[in-house]
């Protein structure tokens, strides 16, 4: 009976010695942060040593946990025991009891929490209206924990470039500039972007790889009006140039005024829609134009729409109780103010660029 008791006690040391993992476990984030990597499936007990400092070897040193809870471990190096996800920050004094540093221990898991998952965007969502080396990234914060950046990682794997990154008023966005980034140059690594978001002591990091040419993502174009029967786009002034280098293709939509009053609509089966490199575009009376834009050479993302209303000739309006729906073949003009001429029916095959119609010269 009492072998068997022995046996049963060194069995239980032998899975408590177990389940207490070494330094492999937790590795450093950023000065004076140390992050635990946590297993969820089990028991998770991490050994991390903590020091106060180089310059404090061999003095008398006392150690706070969360500012208030005094520890029995003394001296300038002290080992704690992290368990689970209860990370801690280790605070080390002087005799005299004055502040000379800290260690901030956070832990790591594999949930996703503290930002939201969208199903277009992902966790991290990135864009930039030019190629200027610019580029915001944005996301959602999670319904039930808040939640702060800690650290901002972006390198491109070649380690060819400078980037920096600072977080946006409001915390919900960064802005990051690639300081050797070259518009005339080809892209050949993509950006390697992992953001650490942390939530009391637990940490969670989000990753985000993606070429500057795949982001891309154009401001609003500028629609004016030339007669009663064309309107001109406009390069947005955000936009680089020269354009003969940096090409936008339009999408251009027409809309009757009085059964659409947005560009976005759902419903765009009686909707005349094409795409044009030109600048200048033929319209019809009292229809709303919509035109947005994006890069002609990359798989990148259209413009937000721009709006025309063409107003109506209200001289050749009739009265109310004669008014009929007439029927009728609406015919467009090839260009800007010539009177009469059909063009050919527009192809709306956008998957073949050799397909793309091209309304003026």
């Amino acid at each position: 009976m009492f072998l068997l008791r022995l046996r049963t006690l060194f069995c239980l040391y032998s899975l408590a010695v177990g389940s207490i993992q070494t330094s492999e476990s937790f590795w450093k984030l950023k000065p004076n942060v140390l992050v635990v990597d946590v297993d969820v499936k089990g028991v998770n007990r991490v050994e991390v040593p903590v020091i106060c400092g180089e310059a404090y070897e061999g003095h008398n040193i006392t150690w706070t946990k969360n500012k208030d809870k005094h520890l029995e471990a003394q001296g300038n190096r002290i080992t704690v025991t992290v368990e689970g996800w209860k990370g801690a920050n280790y605070s080390c004094f002087d005799n005299e009891g004055s502040y000379l540093n800290h260690t901030l221990v956070l832990a790591q898991w594999s949930f996703r929490k503290i930002i939201r998952n969208t199903p277009e965007k992902g966790y991290i969502h990135c864009a930039t209206n030019n190629y200027g080396g610019f580029f915001q990234c944005s996301w959602s914060w999670g319904e039930n924990r808040h939640g702060h950046i800690t650290h901002i990682e972006a390198i491109r794997p070649d380690g060819g470039s400078n980037i920096s990154c600072s977080l946006d008023p409001g915390g919900k966005s960064i802005t990051c500039l690639d300081q050797d980034y070259c518009p005339y140059a080809e892209e050949l690594e993509r950006i390697n972007l992992t953001v650490y978001f942390r939530s009391s002591f637990v940490v969670e990091s989000y990753n985000a790889k993606f070429y500057i040419m795949n982001i891309v993502k154009p401001d609003m174009v500028a629609i004016s009006r030339i007669n009663h029967t064309c309107v001109e786009v406009g390069y947005p002034d955000s936009w680089n140039t020269p354009s003969s280098y940096f090409p936008l293709i339009f999408q251009v939509k027409e809309i009757r005024c009085r059964k659409r009053k947005k560009c976005d609509c759902s419903q765009l089966s009686s909707i005349e829609t094409y795409r044009t490199q030109s600048l200048q575009l033929p319209v019809s009376k009292g229809k709303m134009v919509c035109v947005r834009a994006k890069d002609e050479f990359c798989n990148s993302s259209w413009s937000e729409w721009s709006q025309y209303k063409c107003k109506k000739n209200r001289k050749q309006r009739k009265p109310k109780s004669h008014a009929r729906l007439i029927k009728r073949e609406i015919t467009v003009t090839a260009q800007c103010g010539a009177q009469g001429s059909a063009i050919p029916s527009i192809s709306t095959d956008f998957q073949d660029h050799s397909k793309i119609t091209t309304l003026m010269n």
